[in-house]
């Protein structure tokens, strides 16, 4: 995680997995690999075509366009419509479910009709979602939402039938977690 876009290096991607599934190479199982995407449609359809075998994962973070739009660049060339023909067409030919990867942010996407979104999404095939936890990063105006706002999202879910789980922050008190590595001048050290 946090290489960069997998699907942007599509066939290098694909070599690499299969070099780490063969049994020449580290015969690791392709199901207990998952590929993480922000959502490039056209190419999520191509995973689908081309058969393979590990789980996708999808960087969601909103379902709603405009929100999606503002925060995710990409959305503005992948619309939430047409990642939700995807992932019906990942299904329909893989068999398989989705995880959705969701970050929620205070004032961002942490409203009501946000949730509303989110289950009406992850409701169109079996899928499942990761709640994660925000960790703050300085210079950013982002904020982890409420634990309130967290739960909502949590009894929406769990009242569909999606299964859902929070990943929790770990190593934020030395700028060590997901996303937040930093260089950053400590007394009598350099950066």
């Amino acid at each position: 995680m946090g290489m960069g876009e997998p699907l942007m290096n599509y066939k290098n991607v694909l070599a690499a997995v299969e070099r780490i599934t063969s049994p020449s190479g580290l015969g690791m199982s392709p199901r207990r690999i998952t590929l993480s995407t922000v959502g490039l449609a056209k190419l999520m359809k191509k995973l689908a075509d081309d058969a393979v075998k590990f789980n996708l994962a999808l960087s969601l973070h909103s379902a709603r366009d405009a929100v999606r739009s503002r925060i995710m660049n990409i959305n503005k060339a992948n619309p939430v419509a047409e990642l939700g023909e995807a992932v019906e067409y990942w299904y329909a030919k893989t068999g398989r479910r989705l995880t959705y990867e969701y970050v929620v942010w205070k004032g961002v996407n942490d409203a009501p009709e946000d949730v509303a979104a989110l289950v009406a999404f992850a409701s169109r095939v079996p899928s499942k979602v990761n709640l994660i936890e925000y960790n703050p990063v300085e210079g950013t105006d982002y904020q982890q939402a409420d634990e309130d706002r967290l739960q909502a999202y949590i009894l929406a879910l769990e009242k569909a039938g999606i299964p859902v789980t929070v990943r929790r922050s770990r190593g934020k008190d030395i700028d060590a977690a997901c996303g937040q590595l930093a260089n950053r001048n400590v007394e009598g050290v350099e950066a």
